[in-house]
């Protein structure tokens, strides 16, 4: 759909500067004074220019539609009860992840990704790693331990947990002093 935004963003702006640089000719007197209702008249009756106006009006309501719709703030049903709904905003349990990721594990720069499926949340991490040893033994540790905080929680059931490491770093030891 952003494609197509931008397509019709695009094509919106060159006809509006096609119609601008003809009028401002027009007012600067350097194009003749009959050219534009001399246009229009010829226009005048053809359905074809109809059809093309309505398309532009069109293209034109999509790209201002969004200007009058109500943004609603994400969010992932916790509970629903006869007596209403309980959520947690997708920023509040990104926040809740990076906190847990921060405590037990050394993921430094971490961005945080979550998708709210019917059937749970699925969550991606993104990082870097310090790590004093097995990485998929310690990624399949951040994996559960994620699982299994955000279903202790919150009450939400996690899909998967998705790991892109984009950087290891080994801690580095200080050797010991004998004295």
């Amino acid at each position: 759909m952003k494609i197509i935004n931008n397509l019709i963003s695009f094509l919106l702006a060159l006809i509006v500067m096609a119609v601008s640089i003809t009028v401002s000719l027009y007012f600067f007197g350097l194009l003749s004074q009959s050219a534009v209702p001399d246009f229009f008249a010829a226009l005048y009756g053809s359905w074809e220019a109809g059809i093309v106006t309505l398309i532009l009006f069109l293209a034109a309501s999509l790209l201002l539609y969004p200007f009058f719709i109500s943004k609603k703030i994400k969010s992932t049903r916790i509970i629903s009860s006869e007596s209403g709904d309980i959520s947690i905003t997708i920023s509040a349990l990104k926040n809740l992840i990076r906190d847990r990721v921060m405590i037990n594990r050394k993921i430094e720069d971490i961005s945080i990704e979550i998708e709210d499926m019917p059937e749970g949340i699925n969550i991606i991490l993104n990082g870097n790693l310090t790590v004093p040893g097995d990485l998929p033994h310690i990624s399949q540790e951040i994996q559960n331990d994620l699982k299994e905080h955000v279903k202790e929680t919150v009450g939400i059931d996690v899909n998967k947990v998705e790991i892109l490491i984009q950087d290891v770093k080994k801690k580095k030891k200080f050797p010991s002093t004998s004295e």
